[in-house]
């Protein structure tokens, strides 16, 4: 009879580990049934970030940046970093690690990515390496309306970033809050692109992004996109482990987010070879970036002329949206109505999504099913 306990005692044990462990595949395209409901613009109590939801006084602002926790002023900056060959050792981020929002394209069809950083709260004096622009990044500039830094941009007719930047009014290289590091000495801002030393080119491009905040007219005005917060956690189904993966062809590019629960946030890994995967650090203090909110936004994503490196990815539009928050998901919903609305995020009920106070990294991942793209959590 003992025996007989003990057995059914340890199979029960197997099944709750297993239920608890169990990996769910995310459904890109179903209908979720949720009912939008009306949205307004979101404001902060003074002395609470628009883009973190916390406490401007707490943060310390090294000599030589500026943001937001400086000098009390909302000026989102932009800026295009490097994620080739999945970003490790001497390819790392540096500066990355103090953007509010960290938003991860596609960039090429084989699975490499591109990373656009939002810096608000603290706007750092060395951010690189600083890559070059596609009509995407455009379209995802207009909403935050923020100073821009990109070096080089796509000009293949059908993907063209400078004519996209004429469509909507400004000029790749001459307007006051784009910083386009193909210029010449005679911009204000050329002086804030330098080469860093130790560092083979492309991956050594440095963009002072303090100075080129400072550069921007003081009368200009950014369009509001405060982010709603919550006061309390996400309630949803556990996930503590969300796997990434753009393509079994390069696996550089597939990670895994790891939820700290001590720290409250997600670790990003990046997967080096079969189940290997590496922490993915800050090239100066070799920090681990995290983030306390993580949002995959679904996407249709073309290619202009069949090119593997011009991707058409849709930023106005909508779509199923996940939301992994304190070891939690949830499933909700993206709008974005126009070139000149922010994109609005949906929880599961049909209102705004609430993000926990904190750093956030969107994922613009596409909508089409393939055998090698997945995105699974546990």
């Amino acid at each position: 009879m003992k025996r007989r306990i003990f057995a059914l005692l340890t199979l029960m044990v197997m099944l709750l580990t297993f239920a608890a462990s169990a990996e769910t595949e995310i459904d890109r395209t179903g209908d979720r049934k949720i009912d939008l409901q009306e949205v307004t613009e979101n404001t902060v109590p003074e002395g609470i970030s628009p883009t973190t939801g916390l406490e401007l006084s707490t943060y310390t602002v090294p000599e030589g940046f500026t943001g937001m926790a400086l000098t009390g002023r909302y000026l989102p900056m932009m800026v295009q970093v490097g994620n080739d060959e999945g970003g490790l050792e001497w390819r790392a981020p540096w500066g990355l690690n103090y953007a509010d929002v960290v938003y991860e394209l596609p960039l090429y069809k084989y699975g490499a990515t591109r990373f656009t950083g939002v810096f608000n709260d603290i706007v750092p004096d060395s951010v690189g390496f600083v890559r070059s622009a596609r009509v995407g990044n455009v379209w995802l500039w207009k909403e935050w309306g923020a100073g821009f830094a990109f070096y080089g941009q796509q000009e293949t007719p059908g993907s063209d970033v400078v004519e996209e930047f004429k469509k909507l009014g400004h000029y790749a290289t001459n307007d006051p809050i784009l910083f386009s590091g193909m210029v010449g000495k005679n911009k204000a801002w050329y002086k804030y692109y330098t080469a860093r030393e130790g560092l083979k080119n492309p991956y050594n491009v440095d963009a002072n992004l303090s100075g080129m905040y400072s550069l921007i007219p003081e009368d200009y005005v950014a369009p509001n996109h405060t982010f709603k917060f919550a006061d309390e956690p996400l309630t949803g189904d556990a996930a503590t482990e969300v796997l990434i993966q753009w393509t079994n062809e390069d696996e550089l590019y597939g990670a895994k987010l790891l939820y700290n629960a001590d720290q409250n946030v997600y670790e990003r890994y990046v997967r080096v070879s079969g189940k290997r995967y590496e922490p993915w650090v800050e090239l100066d203090n070799k920090e681990k970036i995290t983030f306390t909110n993580v949002i995959i936004q679904f996407i249709d994503l073309t290619w202009n002329r069949g090119m593997v490196n011009a991707p058409i990815v849709e930023m106005v539009g909508e779509g199923n949206a996940d939301f992994f928050m304190n070891g939690q998901h949830a499933g909700g919903y993206w709008k974005r109505a126009d070139m000149d609305s922010r994109t609005v995020y949906y929880g599961p009920d049909g209102n705004e999504m609430e993000l926990q106070p904190g750093k956030t990294l969107v994922i613009f991942f596409p909508k089409d099913s393939t055998e090698e793209r997945h995105i699974i959590y546990q």
